[in-house]
């Protein structure tokens, strides 16, 4: 079972993987735009990890900036 991660306003966090499938985007292509500020910035759901998400709303905005 995957699991769903939530920050602490219990809002969807979506992996790299997930950004890429809702927005048609390569991995390459959305690290590089991330990198240059073109996509909003992924947060750290553990200050203490690796692991990087996207607020779902964060993610929604630049779509509708399109």
């Amino acid at each position: 079972m995957k699991r769903q991660y939530y920050s602490e306003t219990n809002e969807r966090l979506l992996t790299y993987e997930e950004v890429c499938a809702v927005t048609q985007l390569s991995q390459a292509t959305l690290r590089r735009y991330v990198q240059s500020g073109r996509f909003p910035a992924p947060i750290k759901p553990n200050p203490s990890g690796r692991a990087v998400r996207f607020r779902i709303q964060d993610v929604r905005d630049w779509l509708d900036r399109l």
